[in-house]
């Protein structure tokens, strides 16, 4: 006898029922389970294991996975949920929206009127190689020098030969990564660098961008075409739930989210909302991206510092509104950022819940 549960697809903005039609998993119905002003979309499964299932079986029920995104996006901003998470109850879906809040309510707020757009550049390592040997002089006088020589004095010049092309390869290879991205990225709110899937592939990049910049995006890639005819084939993929952008740790609850975040600004237990925006100018000045385009690092360390103060604005916004309601009013001291928001773990876990 197989167990039923809840099949969570996604994460939206919503506080009101809405139903989506018998499209889940099995032909169930897409309906949604509350919490607070966040909603799961959700069908009613059977608990399964799917490392058990066959690829066939895996395929199919991905696409219903993705189709279900699809169909949800057309009327919100979806913070999509990793194919295949079932929740045995209606409370256990109840109980993640509530310790995992926070990091919806910032993932839905980073992506609120934007989707996801894949990009794959592709090269022809073969037509590039021949033009390097007709337009380098040191590779050309190699290949002659090879030609001369008596085979037993070949090895060296061959060996010396193979380590220019290669060096020349990868040399135009960045260029070009660097080229297409900067081209792209302008208009972009967010960027992923993916692995590559295919041998004469160069780029994998994800974009999160405007859902109104859909068009842009296709003229772009139309001027990239033209820029690179004959040298490189770029194509994209999407709209797509922004699966690149929403990176959500159930492992980790409100309490340990916060203040992981605080600490990473430097802040005591208590801030103003004013000297949490001191903390982040500070370390956002220190590791701008202007400043080290080049070092992967010190860019993933300001996404981190972007993260954790999205993490406290959306904390500080939930400790208002848990005010407004027990009081029915915020005090003037916190619009001028005078009020103190404490990220003590019961005053965190007492802001969120609303018994």
């Amino acid at each position: 006898m197989t167990e039923e549960g809840k099949y969570i697809y996604s994460i939206i903005k919503e506080n009101k029922d809405r139903r989506f039609g018998s499209i889940g998993i099995n032909n169930q119905e897409i309906h949604l389970l509350h919490y607070k002003d966040i909603a799961a979309v959700v069908s009613d499964a059977s608990v399964v294991n799917f490392n058990r299932l066959n690829k066939k079986e895996l395929i199919k029920y991905a696409a219903i996975h993705q189709k279900v995104q699809e169909v949800v996006m057309k009327d919100y901003d979806v913070a999509p949920m990793a194919f295949g998470i079932i929740a045995p109850s209606a409370y256990e879906v109840f109980h993640i929206l509530e310790k995992a809040y926070l990091q919806f309510k910032t993932a839905l707020k980073k992506i609120e009127n934007k989707t996801e757009f894949v990009v794959h550049i592709f090269w022809d390592q073969k037509k590039l190689l021949e033009e390097l040997v007709r337009t380098n002089l040191e590779i050309r006088r190699l290949k002659q020098e090879i030609v001369n020589k008596p085979s037993i004095l070949k090895i060296p010049a061959k060996l010396k030969l193979g380590k220019l092309i290669h060096k020349a390869l990868e040399s135009q290879r960045k260029a070009y990564i660097k080229d297409t991205y900067s081209f792209l990225a302008s208009f972009a709110f967010d960027s992923v660098f993916n692995k590559l899937i295919k041998d004469d592939m160069i780029a994998n990049f994800s974009f999160l961008i405007r859902k109104t910049e859909e068009s842009a995006l296709d003229k772009k890639m139309q001027e990239l075409g033209q820029r690179y005819e004959g040298k490189l084939k770029c194509k994209y993929i999407g709209p797509m739930p922004p699966y690149s952008f929403v990176n959500i740790n159930l492992s980790l609850g409100n309490f340990e989210l916060v203040d992981e975040a605080r600490k990473l600004l430097g802040l005591r237990e208590e801030a103003t909302f004013g000297e949490i925006k001191n903390a982040y100018y500070k370390l956002a000045h220190q590791y701008h991206p202007d400043k080290y385009s080049d070092s992967p690092e010190k860019m993933k360390k300001m996404k981190k510092i972007i993260q954790a103060y999205s993490i406290l604005e959306n904390y500080c916004r939930s400790w208002n509104e848990s005010i407004r309601q027990k009081r029915g009013f915020i005090e003037r001291d916190v619009y001028q950022g005078q009020q103190k928001y404490s990220f003590k773990e019961a005053d965190v876990k007492n802001s969120l819940f609303i018994r």
